[in-house]
Parts: C-alpha cells; structure tokens; sequence
C-alpha cells in the first residue's frame, strides 16, 4: 500500500517537475529604462518566477535604453531573448538577421499624442518640433497616418531625436518640443501638467497593430524548441497575472521604477486593462502581423515585401496555449 501511495504521489507530481527541469539558461534584455507598465511582461516573468517554474534559468536580466538596442543585443547573440517592435524586427530579418517573433506580449498600441496645449490638432503641428527617440523609430512611424490623415506634409515637421519615452515626455514638459507620442504611462503623468493634454489615442487608429512582440533567434527554435515554448509559455502567464494581480504587478513597477507616481500608474494599468493591451493567448495574429507588414512597407522601413514564415514563427504560441489553455476572465 505504501509503495502504491508512493508511485501515485511521483505521478502526481511529475508534469511539474517536468516544468521546474532545467531547459535552458538564458539572458534577457528589455528595451525602455525605465519601463512602460505596457513593457512589464520581462520583468513579470522574471520577478514572479515564471521563467524559473518553465525551466528556464535566467542567468542576466539587462535593462537597455530603447527597442533598437535590445534588437542589436539579440542580433549580436549578447542575450537570447528580446523585445521588438514589428517594424524594428522586420527590418532586422530583411537585412538577413535569423530572427523570429514567437508572440505578442504587447497584443495593442497604447501610445497617446501629447502635445502643448498651443497645439490644438494635428494641422497645428505643421513646422513645429516633434519629439522621437530617432529617425524612422515607432515614435516617429506611427504618426503618419495621423499626418497624412490630416493633410500634413511629414517633412514638414521638425523631428527632434531625444531618446526613450521618458526623455521625450522630458522635452515636451521642458516645451523644448511641442507633441510627442509616448507609452501610456508617461502620458499619463504628461498630462498632469496643465500646459500639455492627450489630443490621440494611436489605437483608435490602428486598433489591430502589436506595439511588443517576443524575438528569439531562429538556431534557438531549431535546436531546443523545448526552451523556446516554456520562453513563451512564461510571458504569457506573466500577461496573465498582470491583469488578474493588480498589486502584484505594481509591486513590480515600482521596483523598477522607484519613485514612481502611483496614481499616474494605477490610471495607465486601468486604460492598459481596458484596453485589451497584453497578449493573453500570446497576443499574435495573422491579421494584425499583416497591418503591420503593410504599414512597414508602405512607409519604407522596409524595401521589399517579407513572407510571414520568414520572420514569424506560431508553433511556439500555440504550443503554449495547448498546454495553458485560452485565457478565461
């Protein structure tokens, strides 16, 4: 009998000692310091033990001061797993980097235009300087189709590269600019101020658009797929304790952004939740990798078209799924 109860008990545990084995160690990058509440995800996963309990042993947990840096970091092969906006790793694979996205932890935009209040339409933006963190970035990207909407010539615009989302909500505080497009949570606190107000949401516009996907090389998926599905399989428990722990997942920006102002957080976790913005089923589509494809060869961050299975992999979510389950509020 006792060695019946043994056995039963060994069965009973082995799926979760399966998990906690030990598939791979890894470095983890992030792309914004401080982080967006939007961009948690890494953070989350770490924190709260996600990698550790899929068998993933994060052996360096590297902040970097923007996207193109932590792209640049995976590329490099200096850390194993990264963020990326689509554009920033479609032009990545079309210059023959072997990257892939595996999900969409960042399912929506929910970058908002902050302007002076001087500024009171996009028309009014014509000759006036407009914070990005670069030339051809997402801060930059993503408000043609507002210009173009508008009749507003893009050059004629003056494009100022400040840096990361805090440095551009610094300028336009500073009225060293007059608009810049930030991360919910800078803009929340942007719009504290009462010579700044929030005059568009870019997910009005582009409602089907990932702002985040998790990129992971391509010899990674070859030669442990194992690793690459419990990589996945954590971020998207980690969305899901976002918007299921709300205290939890604050604890968790506070630590990486001490000092922050808890009521402009708590506003942008509450637009974030309502917005849908985390990949709860890892986030990725066809129909919404597609609208950014086209919009990236539209407005030339790429220079040809790129076939979908060559910079997209969906095994690794769908595997994830299968074994978590759709997400069920």
């Amino acid at each position: 009998m006792l060695a019946s109860a043994a056995a039963a008990a060994a069965a009973l545990a082995a799926p979760r000692a399966t998990r906690a084995q030990t598939l791979a160690s890894v470095r983890v990058a992030t792309g914004v310091t401080p982080p967006s509440i939007h961009n948690i995800f890494l953070h989350v996963a770490y924190e709260r033990g996600f990698f550790r309990d899929n068998g993933i042993n994060v052996v360096e947990f590297i902040q970097l001061r923007g996207g193109p840096l932590a792209l640049q970091a995976i590329a490099s092969r200096q850390v194993d797993v990264a963020p990326a906006d689509p554009e920033g790793l479609l032009a990545a694979v079309a210059s023959g980097h072997p990257l892939r996205g595996v999900s969409a932890p960042g399912a929506r935009l929910s970058y908002k235009v902050a302007v002076r209040k001087d500024i009171k339409s996009i028309d009014d933006l014509r000759g006036k300087p407009f914070a990005i963190s670069r030339p051809g970035a997402i801060s930059q990207y993503l408000m043609y189709p507002f210009l173009d909407g508008a009749g507003v010539p893009r050059e004629s615009v003056q494009w100022l590269g400040v840096g990361g989302a805090l440095e551009r909500m610094l300028a336009l505080r500073a009225d060293r600019v007059k608009g810049a497009l930030l991360h919910i949570d800078f803009a929340m606190e942007a719009a504290n101020d009462p010579n700044i107000w929030l005059i568009k949401s870019v997910a009005e516009l582009l409602p089907e658009y990932p702002v985040e996907m998790l990129v992971l090389r391509k010899d990674m998926l070859d030669k442990n797929p194992e690793a690459a599905t419990a990589i996945v399989r954590a971020v998207i428990q980690a969305c899901r304790y976002i918007v299921r722990d709300k205290d939890g997942t604050l604890d968790v920006v506070r630590k990486y952004i001490p000092g922050a102002n808890m009521a402009v957080l708590t506003r942008a976790y509450d637009e974030l939740i309502s917005l849908r913005g985390f990949g709860l089923d890892g986030g990725m589509t066809e129909s919404s990798l597609k609208v950014a494809h086209d919009l990236a060869l539209q407005n030339r961050q790429i220079d040809r078209a790129v076939p979908l299975a060559q910079w997209v992999d969906f095994r690794f979510q769908q595997r994830a799924i299968e074994s978590l389950g759709r997400f069920s509020d």
